[in-house]
């Protein structure tokens, strides 16, 4: 996870389905849950209690959190409980899966196709199902029709789902 945190090979295909959730009243500021976590998504702020001034509490960057739960294992307060994220990430089933769901939210697919930029025909092609991927729906089939290209259809049909 340090060496995904460095290399930002974070978001979003990484992630659990759950998120840490900090709980004010129980939070006594320690910073476990900081010297825990593997990426860096924990921190400590001010509380902003005007009876405590200088008392600090964890907070959490969701865009950086993996949802490991780390966190709530070492938080003796037990300050901090998993909620579920507001959407269901695709978890990846291997290395392989994993670089395709990356290619596709990062719009990069057809660079993963015809990876080899020197050749002309491989830019050529990268560009044309760029665009294509790019096209509304509607569009997106008309095109494969005409190309006539039966791989073009099927994956602009699994993009769809």
């Amino acid at each position: 996870m340090i060496a995904a945190r460095r290399f930002a090979l974070l978001h979003p295909v990484h992630t659990t389905n759950f998120l840490p959730q900090v709980q004010a009243e129980e939070c006594a500021g320690c910073g476990k849950c900081v010297s825990a976590c593997p990426v860096e998504a924990m921190a400590l702020v001010l509380a902003n209690d005007p009876h405590h001034p200088n008392r600090k509490q964890a907070r959490v960057d969701e865009e950086l959190c993996l949802g490991c739960g780390v966190c709530t294992r070492v938080c003796v307060q037990h300050g901090i409980t998993l909620r579920s994220r507001p959407q269901r990430v695709i978890t990846s089933l291997n290395s392989a899966h994993r670089v395709v769901v990356m290619a596709i939210e990062r719009g990069n697919m057809q660079n993963l196709i015809f990876d080899n930029q020197v050749l002309w025909s491989h830019r050529a092609l990268a560009a044309v199902l760029g665009v294509i991927l790019k096209l509304p729906p509607l569009k997106q089939v008309l095109a494969s029709r005409q190309m006539k290209s039966r791989y073009l259809e099927t994956l602009i049909s699994r993009l769809q789902v």
